[in-house]
């Protein structure tokens, strides 16, 4: 930091601050700081980044760092009601707690969706570290400034910006469960989502199951049904009866009601198994379990890791984490589900 400051003609601590981007600093004195660092091959240390911030950070040495965790989910609860989310948290702030941070939750809400006034909060307090969670809602003139921060994404939350994310393993997962009821005797096995969450998923559990149909003898063949709009039932019962399966994987959906006003029990007419397991059907159906946990502690790791290595803002080339789930119980057709 001398010999560029000493180069550049400005204090020490002008090029300290160009090299965190600092926006006390002028974007003209910021770029000639950050070509004078290249020219002469300056590469950050990532241990005495991350010992200097702990000291810049307001308050006592020591303190705790917080965490920005951004949300934008509103209505029926808000995503404290969704068992996904829920069991994302609990590694998220796990996770934290074993690092030495403190999450906090900042809802667009309370800040009238203005990212730009988030963005100024979190750095009048000195929070560095922000995690982009959950999120159903995406005004297309939502702006927040992200040079300041550590970022990253979890699952496709605030899928605007092109973060390092860390989301279950949804290609994989699809995957297994077909396989798992494949293996267990079935032959047309029928996969039934919501487009809402396959969007979530970044469109793997339709690629994977696309995929793997492929792969199954011709008559075996079942098309996926991605349900949208008011009429999911009705369009649930039409697919039923043109792809003909023996056996379903669902997520959300109350199929075992809508088979029962079709006339079908489960297990007697029609196999039922969940591509993931809700908190309600833990103890009573086969599945999978998306070890959702680990999604979130893998989502905080990576605002952790750029934190560490004082890297801010969107990366040039972002990276997706993926956490396998894992296949629990037994579907036969005599089970009851």
């Amino acid at each position: 930091m001398a010999d560029l400051a000493n180069r550049l003609g400005v204090a020490e601590s002008t090029v300290s601050r160009a090299l965190r981007s600092d926006p006390r600093i002028s974007a003209r004195t910021r770029e000639r700081v950050l070509k004078a660092a290249d020219t002469m091959g300056y590469r950050p240390n990532a241990l005495i980044s991350a010992l200097m911030s702990s000291r810049r950070r307001p308050g006592n040495y020591g303190d705790i760092e917080t965490i920005a965790l951004i949300t934008d989910y509103q209505g029926n609860g808000g995503w404290h009601s969704k068992d996904v989310c829920r069991h994302e948290f609990e590694g998220i702030r796990s996770r934290a707690d074993e690092l030495g941070y403190r999450v906090e939750e900042f809802p667009l809400s309370d800040y009238q969706h203005d990212g730009r006034n988030l963005a100024k909060t979190l750095q009048a307090r000195g929070i560095r570290g922000v995690l982009f969670g959950f999120s159903r809602h995406h005004p297309e003139d939502f702006q927040f400034d992200t040079r300041a921060f550590a970022v990253a994404g979890l699952s496709t939350y605030f899928r605007e910006f092109k973060l390092d994310r860390a989301n279950f393993h949804g290609l994989y997962n699809v995957r297994l469960a077909l396989q798992q009821m494949r293996e267990t005797g079935f032959r047309r096995i029928g996969l039934v989502i919501p487009e809402f969450n396959n969007r979530i998923s970044g469109y793997q559990w339709s690629g994977g199951a696309l995929d793997w149909q492929r792969h199954q003898p011709a008559p075996h063949r079942c098309m996926p049904l991605i349900l949208s709009g008011p009429d999911e039932e009705a369009q649930f019962g039409s697919w039923l009866s043109e792809e003909s399966p023996d056996a379903l994987v669902v997520y959300k959906y109350p199929v075992h009601t809508w088979l029962s006003r079709l006339g079908l029990r489960v297990p007697r007419d029609m196999a039922l198994t969940f591509l993931y397991r809700s908190d309600a059907e833990m103890e009573r159906a086969a599945g999978i379990d998306g070890n959702l946990p680990l999604v979130g502690a893998a989502a905080l790791d990576l605002v952790v890791e750029a934190l560490h290595a004082n890297r801010t803002g969107i990366p040039d080339h972002p990276k997706d984490v993926l956490i396998k789930g894992v296949w629990i119980g037994k579907p036969v057709k005599n089970q009851s589900v």
